[in-house]
């Protein structure tokens, strides 16, 4: 703004300059005349509004007309002089008001989008905030559901018969579900939040604590589970709950889609960090329905996601979170033979 104003006061001084320079003055006539006033004034209208182009046109007339009365000889000219200065003022006023209206309606238009972002953003607030107290108040009682539905199972309520048995199993197994469900909801609901707490992680000794987390999948599924670690694996800096949530995500999503056979977790070094793949036998992806799995709600078509619901979260998770541990997420996949997703993590 300062070299604005200092740009049009020289072009000013320049100007006047040449008019009443006597020998500079006739050359400026000849090949300037008057109208080189307009371009400080119409640079003035733009850059400052009506209030900067009609002080412009006041100091350009203080400094224009003593020299036009000075040299007063009531000739034609000499009341063009005037009329020159007369539609300095009109210039200067037309370009001001119409810069001060250009500029209110980038005003207004900028308020307008700073409002809508504040709303979009309450909004959102308000729709975490909900999910998370709904989802946080659907899972405490869920879980002392499954916890007494077991107790039930194991007899310690007295002796129950093969139907009862049948019956709590199905309890158990449809409140896992939903209890699936609404962690899937919470961990998409926290990726909003963008936060991650990184520290010096055993790679390790996560790796055991997913595998001791998703033990009773495994052993409900009947899969054979093979855990491979390469030996020597150095400290890495992330965030590890994170990780953990993205491990058993993909453990659970290949158990799910895998009727016989194993899942093998493979973990070793790889270009400057840890690759960790998660291997399936299962039924595999289409090449058609490779684009699409890691989009939000977006499940493939097949009897086992039928048989096992869901609402089409996990891989979209996974993604997420491998985005903010500045890592990858690739998938190998063939139909009828197995899936392998591998993830890469940075060790800093």
């Amino acid at each position: 703004m300062k070299i604005k104003k200092i740009a049009i006061a020289m072009l000013v001084g320049v100007i006047t300059f040449l008019h009443y320079s006597t020998e500079m003055g006739r050359i400026y006539y000849h090949i300037f005349y008057r109208e080189l006033y307009f371009l400080p004034l119409i640079l003035a209208g733009f850059w400052f509004g009506l209030r900067g182009g009609v002080i412009t046109s006041l100091t350009i007339t203080a400094l224009y007309l003593p020299f036009t009365l000075i040299h007063w000889r009531g000739s034609p000219d000499d009341f063009d002089k005037i009329l020159q200065i007369l539609l300095l003022n009109i210039v200067a006023a037309g370009l001001g008001f119409l810069s001060d209206g250009r500029r209110a309606e980038e005003k207004a238009k900028t308020e307008a989008e700073h409002m809508a972002r504040e709303q979009a953003e309450s909004a959102s607030r308000l729709k975490s905030d909900f999910l998370s107290i709904v989802s946080h108040e659907l899972r405490t009682p869920l879980v002392s559901i499954i916890g007494y539905n077991e107790l039930l199972i194991d007899g310690v309520a007295g002796k129950l018969t093969e139907e009862q048995v049948d019956a709590l199993k199905k309890i158990g197994n449809n409140s896992k579900k939903l209890l699936e469900l609404i962690n899937a909801i919470l961990e998409f609901n926290r990726l909003e939040a963008k936060s991650v707490e990184t520290k010096e992680v055993n790679l390790s000794d996560l790796i055991e604590e997913a595998k001791s987390e998703t033990q009773t999948l495994m052993s409900e599924s009947g899969l054979n589970f093979v855990l491979k670690i390469e030996p020597g694996l150095p400290l890495m800096k992330t965030d590890p709950s994170k990780l953990k949530v993205v491990l058993k995500n993909l453990i659970s999503n290949a158990v799910k889609f895998t009727e016989k056979g194993s899942v093998t977790v493979d973990v070793h070094k790889y270009q400057n960090g840890v690759e960790i793949d998660v291997i399936d036998t299962g039924i595999g992806i289409s090449s058609e329905d490779l684009p699409i799995i890691f989009e939000p709600f977006r499940q493939i078509e097949s009897p086992l996601t039928r048989q096992h619901s869901g609402i089409g979260l996990g891989l979209y998770i996974v993604k997420r979170l491998l985005e903010l541990l500045d890592g990858t997420v690739k998938v190998d996949s063939k139909v009828g033979q197995g899936s392998a997703f591998r993830i890469w993590i940075p060790l800093r």
